[in-house]
C-alpha cells in the first residue's frame, strides 16, 4: 500500500526532471568587437558585418550568442567573465585587391537573402523565430554592404578563435575565399562554415 501512495510523488518527480531537460538553457556565447582591414570601402562596416552575421548563425533555441563592447582581449575576456559568459569568440576580417579585377558580375543580393530565408526557417516559431528574422535581416543586409566592395578575384580571409572562460582555445581556424565576379558575396559562406565549427563544440561541450 506504501508503494502506491508514493507511486503518484515519483511520477510528478519524473515529469519535473524531464520538464526541466526540455527547457535547457541555450548555450551562451559573447562576440568581442570583430576587426577588419578593407582593401577598399568601411572598415568599420565590414568588422559590423561579421557580427551580425556571426549573431544570425550562432542565434537559435540551442545558441545565443552577446555582443561585447571591451575591445582590448584582456578587456574582453574580463567583460565576459563578468557577464558569466563561458565563452568569447574573438573575430577578425581581412579583405585583399587582388591584380586584373574589373569584370562586371553579379551584384551581391541574392544569394545573401537566400541565406536569411534558411536562416528563418531553421528555427521553430516564437520568440526564438523572431530574434532570427531579426538577425537574419540584419546580416543579410550587412553582408551586402562589404560584397558591394568585393571585385573579381580578390580575397577575403576570416579568422576566428573561440575561447573558454578559463582562457583554454577550443576552436581556432581560418578560412580565405577568392572572388569570381564583383560584388560576390564571400563573407557568408566563411561565416556560415565557422559558425558551424563553433556550434558542434560548444554544443557537444557538458553543460
Amino acid at each position: 500500500m506504501l508503494f502506491h501512495r508514493q507511486l503518484p510523488i515519483l511520477l510528478v518527480l519524473t515529469a519535473a526532471s524531464l520538464g526541466a531537460q526540455e527547457t535547457k538553457e541555450p548555450a551562451r556565447i559573447c562576440l568581442a568587437p570583430p576587426t577588419a582591414q578593407m582593401a577598399s570601402g568601411s572598415a568599420t562596416e565590414a568588422a559590423n558585418a561579421v557580427k551580425e552575421s556571426f549573431t544570425a548563425y550562432l542565434t537559435g533555441p540551442s545558441l545565443t550568442i552577446s555582443p561585447l563592447v571591451a575591445r582590448l582581449p584582456s578587456q574582453a575576456r574580463e567583460e565576459a567573465k563578468l557577464a558569466s559568459c563561458p565563452y568569447v569568440l574573438f573575430a577578425a576580417l581581412k579583405h585583399e585587391r587582388k591584380q586584373g579585377s574589373g569584370m562586371l558580375g553579379r551584384m551581391a543580393g541574392s544569394a545573401v537573402e537566400a541565406t536569411a530565408w534558411e536562416l528563418r526557417g531553421a528555427v521553430p516559431s516564437g520568440a526564438a523565430r523572431v530574434a532570427a528574422n531579426a538577425a537574419a535581416n540584419a546580416a543579410a543586409a550587412a553582408a551586402r554592404s562589404v560584397a558591394t566592395n568585393v571585385k573579381s578575384k580578390d580575397e577575403i580571409t576570416l579568422d576566428y578563435r573561440l575561447e573558454a572562460g578559463d582562457g583554454t582555445i577550443v576552436v581556432k581556424s581560418a578560412g580565405k575565399a577568392k572572388a569570381d565576379s564583383d560584388g560576390q558575396d564571400l563573407l557568408t559562406p566563411l561565416v556560415e562554415k565557422a559558425a558551424e565549427s563553433i556550434a558542434a563544440a560548444v554544443l557537444k561541450a557538458p553543460r
